[in-house]
């Protein structure tokens, strides 16, 4: 499991120079690069301003994915962090994330996979989620695919 610190440093890593609709289809591919035989296996759902502007299921996914997808999207929208972030914080007690901050695990789950789009010098504009591996292995995928349409982008 990564440190909060290894994650925002990942956070960080992953900024990218702009972000907009002509950016989705390139960070689709990469996920599809990547991701390779995994592609299959994942639901993939990416937002700008908390607007959908890409949802794919995978061939080998089922409606529970979906069900993920949301709960991990609605973490990054209400604390502008990785899902997987928030699991670090609360790795040994993931009961006080729902008591403290009074939100249902019905709706949120701080697992890994919810990744936050964020521009340098702007913040977090969006969220890309991946549901269907492991969640370490969805928020890898997440991360990879942003760092390689970051090198994309120059």
């Amino acid at each position: 499991m990564l440190t909060t610190e290894e994650i925002t440093q990942q956070e960080q890593q992953a900024l990218l120079s702009h972000f907009n609709l002509a950016d989705v289809a390139p960070l689709v591919e990469s996920l599809r690069e990547i991701g390779q035989e995994d592609f299959e296996k994942v639901c993939i759902l990416i937002t700008i301003n908390k607007r959908e502007v890409f949802f794919r299921a995978g061939t080998q996914t089922t409606h529970e994915n979906n069900l993920w997808i949301q709960k991990k999207s609605n973490v990054v929208d209400a604390f502008d962090h990785s899902s997987l972030f928030e699991k670090a914080v609360y790795a040994d007690d993931p009961d006080s994330f729902y008591k403290g901050s009074g939100l249902s695990p019905k709706d949120f789950a701080i697992v890994g996979g919810g990744f936050p789009i964020g521009i340098k010098n702007t913040g977090i504009i969006g969220s890309l989620i991946v549901s269907g591996l492991t969640d370490e292995g969805d928020h890898e995928l997440a991360y990879k695919a942003l760092l390689d349409l970051k090198a994309q982008q120059g």
